[in-house]
């Protein structure tokens, strides 16, 4: 084990429940919106617009992170305001009472998680040593997994308890917030790495390996359209497209493929990034298939049985591609490119999601999976060829 590494234990684990923290935050309010929607008398417009200004803090804070990051000799000097303002988002929730409140909270939070996590990933890769680095990219995307999957099991859990469901989950984020804060205060923090040649050549971002970089982006793409199309449609396609018996089991779908994402990303986090994203991609190439094909005769056990393998094969492509982002960037261009990272991911998080909602509306919900099926389907094996590609490159230098 490095020297250092022991002296960072403390750093390490704040930056994971920083990471946790924003996520939980970012997914605790969804089962609550029905909720706002009937107090405050709200049509779906605006509820829609609760959502989607979420999306617009998170891509403006990538933005400026990547921008900022690159010029802080500390990267807590970015991630702690970014705690104060997943910690404030949350407070304005607990006590809103008006459509206003609930929509600057939602930026907040929304621009506190896309400060955390570009920069807390970075910081992870930083702080280990390289021969390591796998260990940081499954550091920070199972913190990225648990706190997503986190906050509608805390918020359904205290509709169900009635426990001030619109209170208490906003509560416990503020107080997991500012535990991850003094972790940071409080944390040996090592100094950031700068290469001498990076500081005597202005033009180093032109050695960032673009190629992998691309491929990265492609990869948590690929992962982050599906996931987010059986987060948010997983119950309604298991009802109305596979005839799964009952909400409970159609209620199963997000739930089973989150938990297996976990598993996967675990899994394939101690392998090579580059077999990594290839099982990746094959394996969820291979699963849309399935899932096609399962279509026409509603085969509800069949999709519900290939939950596992969608939610296996999805972590192994983000694990993958958050790896393999970092080994395409450069130590003074890492912020810069995980930011970046993530700004692709969040972008096929959300347009897909609205594009099938609107295909939905013209053609049906079976129709609209249809296409967006075919299109997964196009783009995993785009990768799989690029993949290829540069193993056999000798100037982009990819080795499994």
């Amino acid at each position: 084990m490095p020297k250092e590494l022991p002296k960072t234990r403390l750093a390490r684990a704040a930056l994971a429940l920083a990471i946790f923290s924003a996520l939980l935050g970012s997914t605790a309010p969804s089962p609550l919106y029905p909720h706002y929607l009937e107090t405050m008398h709200l049509d779906k417009v605006m509820g829609t617009a609760i959502f989607s200004i979420y999306a617009a803090g998170t891509l403006l804070a990538l933005f400026v992170g990547g921008k900022l990051g690159p010029k802080v000799q500390d990267l807590r000097l970015i991630i702690l305001p970014g705690l104060m303002l997943t910690a404030l988002g949350a407070i304005m929730f607990a006590f809103a009472q008006s459509l206003p409140t609930l929509l600057v909270g939602r930026f907040l939070n929304g621009f506190g998680t896309g400060a955390i996590t570009g920069m807390a990933s970075s910081a992870l890769f930083a702080i280990y040593p390289v021969e390591m680095r796998r260990v940081a990219a499954v550091t920070a995307t199972l913190a990225f997994t648990g706190g997503a999957t986190g906050g509608p099991i805390l918020s359904s859990l205290a509709i169900s308890l009635n426990l001030a469901p619109t209170v208490t989950p906003f509560i416990v984020i503020v107080l997991l917030s500012a535990l991850a804060f003094a972790g940071l205060c409080f944390s040996y923090w090592p100094p950031k790495e700068v290469p001498d040649e990076a500081q005597q050549d202005p033009s180093r971002e032109r050695r960032v390996n673009m190629p992998l970089f691309v491929l990265a982006c492609l990869g948590v793409c690929v992962a982050w359209m599906l996931g987010s199309i059986l987060m948010a449609l997983g119950t309604d396609l298991g009802l109305s497209v596979y005839v799964l018996p009952s909400v409970a089991l159609a209620g199963l779908v997000p739930a089973v493929f989150q938990l297996f994402a976990g598993i996967g990303q675990f899994v394939w986090g101690r392998y090579p990034v580059e077999r990594a994203i290839g099982v990746g991609l094959g394996g969820m190439v291979l699963a849309q298939v399935a899932l096609i094909l399962a279509e026409p005769g509603g085969l509800g056990f069949v999709m519900l049985g290939l939950m596992p393998i969608c939610g296996f094969f999805y972590g192994a492509t983000f694990v993958g591609s958050l790896g393999l982002a970092n080994k395409a960037a450069t130590p003074a261009t890492r912020e810069v490119y995980i930011s970046r990272f993530y700004v692709a991911g969040y972008l096929s998080n959300s347009l897909p999601t609205i594009l099938v909602g609107y295909l939905s509306d013209l053609y049906g919900l079976k129709a609209a999976f249809f296409l967006f099926s075919l299109g997964l389907i196009g783009l995993g094996i785009a990768g799989l060829l690029m993949l290829r590609r540069y193993r056999h490159d000798p100037l982009i230098a990819v080795h499994v």
